[in-house]
């Protein structure tokens, strides 16, 4: 857990990624492969950082409630051990950390990725 905690040394290991990927997948090794090879690691980044961010505020745990309570009603085998009521929400099972953590990599990332895409429009 100690590289998490690192983010510049996280980033590094991002940019090392990206580096191998382009290495390995790349037809032809030039700079527009490499903004592409970026541009699909920042954005994974960005869209997990973005899901776990709208989950930790809390917007699926009113849907989730509801189904726990439809499905405690109408089952017709009710557990009577299990309490529904008691079970964590979406919101408490994702840290508040963890968010941060994607996005400040997917910004990192994408600023990387813009100033490639500068160099190899000015050029």
């Amino acid at each position: 857990m100690t590289i998490i905690k690192n983010k510049w040394l996280m980033f590094s290991l991002n940019m090392a990624i990206v580096t191998t990927l382009f290495i390995v997948l790349a037809p032809a090794y030039d700079l527009f492969h490499y903004i592409n090879q970026l541009f699909y690691i920042a954005y994974f980044y960005i869209f997990v950082g973005i899901i776990m961010w709208v989950i930790r505020g809390g917007f699926f745990d009113g849907i989730t409630y509801g189904f726990r309570r439809f499905t405690n009603r109408m089952s017709k085998q009710r557990d009577y051990l299990d309490d529904w009521e008691e079970k964590p929400l979406p919101s408490q099972a994702v840290h508040k950390t963890l968010p941060k953590f994607f996005l400040f990599h997917g910004t990192m990332l994408s600023i990387s990725l813009l100033a490639l895409l500068f160099l190899y429009y000015s050029a």
